[in-house]
């Protein structure tokens, strides 16, 4: 609040992170764990981009194939909460692409499918590709090195 009770707004935008990464997920605010493979983080961001939220940043982020990270973050926004706003036809093409992609790939990596020390480089791989979209939403609320477990 500003002197005299005005109230501040930050941000015209509601951010939602949707992560099968527990580490990137502990580190930011309204962040989604998802139990699962990538595709799964994939197929919720696809429904929410029907709900009238649009990505933030691509999904394909990094250039990483399914059978190379096991881990997918994605930052989602969307204006007022209450209104009903038609799906946003260039996120929805580029998270069925991504979809598509994944769907077509014979080897997929799921989270903690490989040795600790492995997992945990992927962990840290896929939150230092997004930190600078989350700080950009002021949704990371730690320092990232104090958020991984290296």
């Amino acid at each position: 609040m500003l002197e005299g009770g005005v109230p501040v707004v930050l941000s015209p935008f509601f951010y939602a992170c949707i992560t099968n990464n527990k580490d990137l997920a502990e580190c930011v605010d309204d962040a989604r764990l998802v139990e699962g493979p990538a595709i799964s983080v994939l197929t919720i961001a696809r429904d929410m981009v029907h709900q009238g939220w649009k990505l933030v940043a691509s999904p394909l982020y990094g250039n990483f194939k399914p059978a190379q990270q096991p881990y997918r973050s994605l930052v989602l926004s969307r204006g007022n909460e209450n209104t009903q706003i038609p799906a946003d036809s260039y996120s929805l093409g580029l998270i069925e692409s991504a979809i598509n992609l994944f769907q077509g790939c014979e080897i997929k990596r799921i989270p903690g499918d490989m040795p600790d020390q492995i997992d945990r480089d992927y962990k840290y791989v896929d939150l230092a590709l997004m930190e600078d979209t989350l700080l950009e939403c002021g949704i990371l609320r730690c320092d990232l090195h104090r958020c991984i477990r290296r």
